[in-house]
Parts: structure tokens; sequence; C-alpha cells
């Protein structure tokens, strides 16, 4: 969206403020101010899938990961080893995997509280907050907290309160920190299990060995006794292909032409007659028409 409609920091800011809101009021007030600001943004960012990047409308549960696929972020783990042949590409997947699960294993296991360290974190922060709310009960185990904003009503059983935040992060709000204090319960039993830092020791409890010196591997008769032949058929034309391949619903900026403003090209590799350039940095009618794909009615 930034490439598309520059680098207005007050757009970029409604934009992620709407991405990242969690009840449906707030993101349509965002939305309204980024109408306001660039109604081509928001119509852009609206066709591409509101529930595709808003944590409002998301289907499923986010875990407040905002984030790119995991092919996306492999992808760019391992780009300096493109280049390399197969067995190469394999190896170097090997020793990023190892010392990943190395790293984070050992970080795991020096751990001392029930939680990971970033939910540690975000629950010290929101029951700061939570201390100056103030609860109205409903029953046991349901309540009404009052925070002086949109306010939030936390039912402890469904683990679910108003504000979206508890349902969709499976960590505890305020409201419901509110809650929880108030009953003096735990709150590590409202967090999802997968913020444990048992959870995050047996995640990385693999270990990754090398493939040691193929002279010395113990390959079956079966797989020996086969024989590998090349690829049939010849190479394409041209250089190999380096960059990735879009993911799905990505769009492809092409490269234009500052001087005939066709679309494949640039200016130095530019081929087309200077008879049917532009000779003052803007094209003919049917130039103009033909690169911006508008059309000009005579």
């Amino acid at each position: 969206m930034v490439g598309h409609y520059g680098r207005n920091k007050t757009l970029k800011q409604y934009f992620e403020r709407a991405a990242r809101v969690y009840r449906e009021s707030q993101f349509l007030q965002r939305m309204e101010h980024l109408k306001n600001i660039n109604p081509e943004a928001a119509q852009y960012i609206t066709d591409a899938g509101i529930e595709r990047w808003a944590r409002a409308y998301s289907p499923r549960k986010r875990y407040n990961i905002m984030s790119t696929n995991i092919a996306e972020a492999m992808n760019n783990a391992i780009k300096e080893c493109k280049e390399l042949p197969i067995t190469g590409v394999i190896d170097y997947i090997r020793e990023v995997l190892q010392s990943w699960f190395h790293d984070r294993r050992t970080a795991a296991l020096k751990l001392s509280t029930q939680l990971t360290t970033a939910a540690d974190v975000a629950i010290g922060v929101k029951d700061e907050r939570a201390r100056h709310m103030r609860i109205y009960p409903i029953t046991f185990y349901t309540f009404l907290v009052k925070d002086g904003d949109l306010d939030g009503n936390v039912d402890l059983t469904a683990k679910t309160c108003t504000c979206k935040e508890f349902d969709v992060d499976q960590l505890p709000c305020a409201h419901a920190l509110a809650c929880i204090r108030l009953r003096g319960f735990s709150f590590v039993d409202y967090c999802s299990p997968y913020y444990s830092s048992a959870f995050l020791v047996a995640a990385y409890s693999g270990e990754i060995h090398p493939v040691g010196q193929p002279s010395e591997w113990l390959v079956p008769e079966d797989i020996a006794s086969k024989i590998v032949h090349p690829p049939v058929g010849r190479r394409g034309p041209g250089r190999p292909k380096k960059n990735r391949t879009p993911s799905f619903g990505e769009e492809v900026t092409q490269r234009r032409c500052t001087t005939c403003h066709r679309v494949g090209h640039n200016s130095h590799t530019c081929t087309y007659p200077k008879s049917s350039r532009p000779s003052s940095g803007m094209g003919s009618t049917s130039e103009i028409g033909e690169a911006s794909g508008s059309h000009v009615n005579m």
C-alpha cells in the first residue's frame, strides 16, 4: 500500500491502527479516517480482503501474531544460498535450523517463569492498567469492567471479553486481569498453553543433526541400485530466474519507462524510435492513454 500510495506517515499510521485494533467499531472508525485521507488506498486494502489483514475480522485465533506467512519468512532467511547447487541449499537450510533449535532451546530452558518472556511482559503491562479499573460483578464469573473508554464485559468461564482482546490473543486482557485479581485466581490458568515456557521448550526439543560425509552414508541397496538420469529437455533461453514467485494475491509492480511511458523496460534500454517519444516529458494523447490504461474519445 505504501508503494502504491506514497510514504504518507498519516496514511501508514491509520492503516496500522486499523489492522491492529480488536473491536469492529474501532476498526470502522479508523477506516473512515483512512478514507478521508486517501479513498483509493482505503478501497485498495478493502479489495484485498479485510479478513486477511485486520485483527477485528480474522476468522481464526491470531495469538497476537501479525506477520507474513511461514513460506515468506523462510524464503527471506535462506536468500543467501539460492544460487548454490541443490545439495548446498539443503545443507544451508539444515545449518540454519540446527542453529535456531539449539539457541532457542537453550534460551527456553533458562526461563524461570511459567510464561514466556514476551507473554510475561504483556501481562505486566496489562495488569498495571487493570489496577485502575472499576469492577461490577454480574455473577461469580461474569463482570462489567469500567475503564473510562469502551469498557468490557468479561466471562471468565468462556474466556471472553467484549473488547475481543481476550478472545483473539488467548491471553487475558486488562479487563479480565482485573476480574481475576478480584476473585484471587491465577492468571496463568487463563492463558493459552502456547504461551507457557513448557510449550516453548517442547517446541524446540527436537535435534537437528548433520548428515555426515556421503562416503559414510548407509544407503539401502534398493536406493543405491537406482540410476538417476538428467532431466529431459533443454534449458530455456536467457538468464536463470532469480526473483521469487509472488504470493497469492500479491500485486507485482511493473517497471515503467520514464521516456516513452511504456511498461517492461527503463529509459536506458528503451528501443522505441525517438520520433515516437514525448519531447517535453509528456507523450502524445495516444501514448499517455496507453500508458495509463485510460481511453481518450475524440
